[in-house]
């Protein structure tokens, strides 16, 4: 398991997004080719080399997390397609700077129960 400490170390962009987001390193690609404009299945999967299905399964990864949304588009003709699109970065910073409070609150928290329980064993040490 790697520690907070080393993960602060090697803390970038894209391991931000796999962390707060359980993403992994081909989602994060796929969600950059959302960001650069490609909207359809068949245009990211060639852009980020990767077979259909596979960029299907990170796009629902987005979708679920939070940081991509899709939009039906009607096909002159008959038929539709979805269009992929990134939620733009200022919401996803946010998202992750509302995540990162909490987190900050429940360890604080935490730390607070911990001091209190060691207060309590030592109390019950001196009475012996």
């Amino acid at each position: 398991m790697i520690s907070l400490k080393q993960i602060t170390k090697t803390l970038d962009c894209k391991s931000i997004l796999q962390c707060f987001f359980g993403l992994n390193s081909e989602d994060i690609r796929v969600y950059e080719a959302l960001t650069m404009g490609f909207e359809k299945i068949e245009d990211i999967s060639r852009f980020v080399g990767k077979k259909e299905n596979s960029v299907y399964k990170s796009l629902q990864r987005l979708l679920i997390s939070g940081i991509a949304y899709r939009e039906k588009r009607v096909i002159e003709g008959g038929g539709y397609y979805f269009a992929y699109k990134a939620m733009p970065k200022e919401v996803v910073a946010k998202e992750i700077e509302m995540m990162l409070n909490e987190l900050c609150e429940k360890v604080k928290s935490l730390m607070r129960d911990f001091l209190d329980s060691n207060s309590q064993l030592q109390g019950l040490r001196n009475l012996r």
